[in-house]
């Protein structure tokens, strides 16, 4: 929802019609989950999906239809159905189609900048109704006719090292959903300006971490490579529940690290937590490489999978260590 949200924000600035589909259940497998929305304007820029790619074009052509004067709709696309494309997952797909007024996308934008939970309530029958509501109860009162996608506060990732990486690393993490900040007592290298989206203190890591909300949704990653930054944050990292910490270095650095840390007192099984050298290996040598190879990592690890290319088909190999919000 976060790209949607984006660019449905600048669609309404320019005063364009936004019609968006929503996924509000499937039957059997699904290259989307429940709750993934599509967004079309009404010159046709898109945003989102709800499938593979598979039905997204029959959706502007209803989208095209409600733009018309056409009423919103309930769909259901599944293999055996005859139009454009047709899911090739093998499951059926039910979506909510319907035009997004702007009073609803304000109240849930003003919701998701409070990072207070809140949910959104779609009617799955006419005339389709869509609610943010606030209240637990009322979330609780919200019948089997109604979708209903909670929305908690987001996981949040911590960057030590305000360097070059950072930068596509805050791009990836906020399309996964996450709240970065950035930590540097560099102040010529934290500047906010270089990291739009992101909170960036000029401070100590271990002085923020220490203090700072964490859980196991939480990533904490060390881009410094510097022992007077690493040392003291990865300590503090290793001290909190923080589901992924991971720090850059050559092995040589790595070693070093390591033993640095056994001498503040960590464990075998705390080093044990550590992804260092950072991310998988892509043969990654650019920045932008360098950051899709540790959101990758954290990818990896959210969902407890081998990491290895699908084309050998290797499945899960622990249990998850990281919950998405």
């Amino acid at each position: 929802m976060n790209e949607v949200s984006e660019r449905v924000r600048g669609w309404f600035a320019e005063g364009k019609r936004v019609v968006l589909a929503t996924l509000v259940d499937t039957d059997g497998p699904s290259p989307r989950d429940a709750g993934a929305m599509f967004a079309v304007s009404s010159d046709h820029d898109l945003a989102g999906a709800i499938s593979g790619g598979c039905v997204e074009s029959t959706l502007v052509d209803v989208a095209d239809s409600i733009f018309d004067g056409g009423p919103p709709r309930r769909s259901s696309f599944g293999p055996d159905d005859d139009f454009d494309g047709g899911p090739t997952c093998g499951g059926t797909l039910h979506v909510v189609t319907r035009e997004l007024d702007r009073a609803t996308f304000e109240a849930f934008v003003a919701a998701q900048e409070s990072s207070e939970p809140f949910a959104l309530a779609l009617s799955i029958d006419p005339p389709f109704t869509m609610r943010v509501l606030h209240d637990d109860d009322a979330i609780n009162r919200c019948d089997e006719r109604t979708f209903v996608l909670r929305y908690g506060q987001p996981p949040r990732m911590y960057v030590i090292g305000a360097v070059d990486v950072a930068r596509p690393l805050l791009t990836y993490a906020k399309t996964l959903g996450f709240a970065v900040t950035i930590i540097d007592p560099r102040a010529p290298f934290a500047v906010p300006s270089r990291f739009p989206g992101a909170e960036v203190l000029v401070a100590w890591p271990d002085e923020v971490l220490d203090g700072a909300a964490i859980d196991e949704r939480t990533a904490i990653v060390s881009l410094a490579h510097d022992p007077k930054f690493d040392v003291p944050g990865i300590s503090a990292a290793l001290r909190s529940p923080a589901g992924y910490i991971g720090a850059m270095g050559s092995r040589g650095t790595t070693a070093r690290r390591a033993e640095a840390l056994r001498e503040r007192g960590f464990t075998e099984a705390d080093l044990g937590r550590l992804h260092a050298p950072i991310g998988l290996d892509l043969g990654a040598r650019s920045p932008e490489e360098i950051a899709l190879a540790i959101v990758a990592e954290i990818v990896k690890e959210q969902h407890g999978a081998a990491g290895s290319s699908l084309r050998y088909g290797t499945g899960p190999i622990r249990s998850k260590v990281m919950v998405p919000a």
